[in-house]
């Protein structure tokens, strides 16, 4: 493995294929993220990194993990404990990812292999490759289901590809996605170590024709009983009171937004200061920001990738702020002061600062948009590594001082492959992390002039 500088880039790599990384969101003194491995051709590890802002230096503790790992989540109310959706035998044996047709019993079985666990990282062990996650628990729908043939005939067909904990540390509601279905837990209401799902949504209670291809899943960051998912290119949001197995009907939706993209949708993650706006980022490379009071059409978008767009996440401090990452190996740090709590309680751009004002404005790209607030940024604003330098002529304020402005704030281009995930740190609202398929994660930091930009 390998840990070395670029600039103001600090990068850890490793020698296997990954698609998942956290951020430790328990953790709020250190910037801590975690990584699993594929497991592909070795065993599943799953590395745990320290980045020390202070010393400029990363650390990494490496835990053995059972299976290889297709998805992990950190869970806000413990920060050694984490969720690991498990590749399975797709991960071990390329003859069974080959067959297209699977029997009932080695369906149950290849489902099994790819649940959801609860793990400890015991953090009593010394540091070393010898070290392993520990059970907790095991989130295995079937063994909680009276609805046994739509699991042979749904489920089995689709392990689990995704897992989110609702943000709130009070809460420990989980949401686990397949292709297929997604299913709420409540891990607060544990018995003998299996605790059973509170609430699904899948083909067996919704028609088929809306429950195709789901993405992913976004919990809302305050109310623990509203999520939303996404399916091919559409978003919908629930609610975990509703009665989903009613027999007149589908289950009604609170939101829906039809054809938010124009392609299959990716990445999803609400502002967690204004719980009525919604990102989403789909395969038409496009980075959209969405009014759930009024979804007809998006406030913003931001449309600085060439490819498909994996993950976008708000900055959980200055909501301004917002990443996003994809297949193009960019990762891309946007300013959408437009839609941010900053706009809102400040009033930034005087007449505009009233938030009912943007719930009927069309999308725009992000350069025209940025003329509502203040001057749009210029050709020269796009970085890479962080580079500095705005231009004086950036944005006009009282007393010279200058704001933000909605556009590309700088694009960083560490991976040389497809970037799957970028997230803030928990401990410094000015750290991020990316990692790429070939197992390069790479520390970076918001500008210092933008971040300047935001606190004066």
């Amino acid at each position: 493995m390998d840990a070395t500088s670029r600039g103001t880039s600090y990068v850890y790599g490793i020698e296997r294929h990954t698609l998942c990384l956290a951020s430790l969101t328990g953790d709020t003194s250190n910037n801590r993220f975690a990584l699993g491995t594929l497991g592909i051709t070795e065993p599943g590890e799953i590395h745990v990194v320290d980045f020390r802002s202070d010393e400029n230096t990363l650390q990494s503790t490496v835990y053995n993990h059972t299976s290889g790992v297709r998805a992990l989540a950190s869970t806000p109310w413990n920060p050694s404990h984490l969720l690991v959706v498990n590749c399975g035998r797709a991960s071990a044996s390329n003859n069974e990812t080959t067959t297209t047709a699977r029997s009932p019993s080695s369906s149950s079985s290849l489902l099994a292999e790819a649940a959801v666990e609860l793990v400890a990282l015991s953090s009593d062990q010394e540091h070393g490759p010898e070290n392993e996650t520990q059970r907790i628990a095991l989130l295995q729908p079937t063994a909680h289901t009276d609805s046994s043939q739509y699991h042979q005939q749904q489920q089995y067909l689709a392990p689990p590809h995704a897992v989110i904990c609702h943000p709130a540390t009070h809460s420990k509601r989980v949401a686990v996605v397949s292709a297929a279905s997604v299913t709420i837990w409540d891990l607060s209401q544990q018995s003998e170590n299996q605790p059973a799902p509170i609430f699904t949504v899948s083909a067996s209670t919704q028609p088929i024709a809306i429950i195709d291809d789901i993405g992913t899943a976004a919990w809302h960051p305050t109310n623990t009983n509203q999520f939303s998912t996404t399916d091919s290119t559409c978003i919908r949001t629930w609610d975990t009171r509703m009665d989903v197995h009613r027999s007149q009907g589908p289950i009604t939706m609170a939101t829906v937004v039809d054809c938010a993209h124009s392609a299959k949708i990716r990445a999803l993650n609400y502002n967690p200061n204004l719980p009525y706006i919604l990102a989403s980022g789909g395969d038409d490379g496009a980075v959209r920001i969405w009014d759930l009071r009024n979804p007809a059409t998006a406030l913003l978008e931001l449309a600085n990738h060439s490819h498909w767009v994996y993950s976008v996440e708000f900055n959980p401090n200055h909501d301004q702020l917002l990443l996003s990452a994809g297949s193009d190996g960019l990762v891309n740090l946007e300013s959408a002061v437009l839609v941010s709590s900053a706009h809102v309680v400040a009033g930034i751009g005087g007449r505009h600062s009233d938030p009912d004002a943007t719930t009927s404005r069309p999308h725009q790209q992000a350069s025209t948009l940025g003329n509502i607030v203040n001057k749009p940024r210029t050709s020269d604003a796009k970085h890479t590594h962080g580079a500095e330098g705005d231009s004086d002529s950036d944005g006009d304020s009282d007393e010279g001082v200058q704001r933000p402005v909605d556009g590309l704030v700088a694009q960083f281009d560490d991976h040389e492959t497809s970037v799957y995930a970028a997230h803030w740190s928990a401990a410094d609202p000015w750290v991020f992390a990316s990692l790429s398929f070939d197992g390069r994660m790479v520390i970076n930091f918001v500008p210092r002039e933008e971040k300047y930009k935001i606190l004066l």
